[in-house]
């Protein structure tokens, strides 16, 4: 482990243990949160030229201090089925009525697919305004982090071996950069185990370059920089790592 991680998880097990004996219903809290969740989006700039919408899921770990800051770590898998321009992959190898043959002589099934990652460092602030008990209200966050992004060739039985293996790179498209993420959101502390949840708008920004020297598609080897983004909602479902409290009850 490294020496970052192993300040962060003594930050993070001091933070459980000071929590204990507090409840989330009376006061404003120190809480460290695990969450589950589900993004939906719309692609933008050099994104929109390559996919269509797209979907995400993942998971964040957040600490809330009493004073309503916010730090932690994100990652989300994108993955969409919208391909655009799917008629320009494999020009190069296929036939005069626009198939790949596969290693049998035969038409080859070939699919595609949006799939990748967004992974980020997060900071934000929590406000104890129009809630309903002072560990829940609107937030807002930035996140700081790495994209990736690429097209999944997927060859049934991998009968194609020019879209397989090593040679899939030649296709896929594979991006990667920096990215900035703002969420602005409303989060919900609830006084039971399974009531704790948080939505809002999601605002992504890729500052990305293609990885591969060379795309068979348009026989070029350049990679100009890209500017990539997606927006739309997330939800995120909450499980609190705090444990007994002084009335003797259990708040997750």
């Amino acid at each position: 482990m490294s020496r970052i991680g192993f300040l962060l998880l003594v930050f993070f097990l001091t933070a459980f243990y000071n929590v204990r004996s507090q409840s989330v219903r009376d006061t404003n809290i120190n809480i460290a949160m695990f969450s589950f969740h589900y993004s939906f989006h719309m692609p933008g700039g050099d994104m929109a030229e390559r996919f269509g919408r797209s979907n995400t899921v993942g998971g964040d770990f957040v600490f809330k201090t009493r004073s309503g800051w916010l730090m932690g770590l994100d990652y989300s898998f994108i993955f969409g089925e919208k391909i655009n321009g799917i008629d320009d992959y494999f020009g190069a190898i296929r036939n005069k009525s626009g198939f790949v043959i596969d290693g049998n002589g035969m038409l080859a099934e070939t699919y595609l697919y949006e799939r990748g990652f967004n992974a980020a460092v997060i900071l934000g602030k929590q406000f104890d305004i129009w809630n309903t008990n002072p560990n829940s209200g609107p937030f807002i966050q930035i996140h700081g982090g790495f994209m990736q992004h690429y097209v999944r060739i997927e060859n049934p039985y991998k009968t194609a071996p020019q879209v397989n293996g090593e040679y899939a790179k030649l296709y896929d498209r594979m991006t990667i950069g920096f990215s900035l993420t703002e969420f602005v959101g409303y989060r919900f502390m609830g006084n039971h185990r399974l009531l704790n949840f948080y939505a809002g708008f999601e605002f992504i920004q890729g500052f990305t370059r293609g990885v591969r020297s060379y795309n068979a598609d348009d026989m070029s080897s350049e990679n100009p920089p890209r500017l990539d983004y997606l927006s739309g909602l997330r939800f995120g479902w909450i499980i609190p790592l705090y444990g007994k409290t002084k009335q003797e009850f259990y708040y997750y």
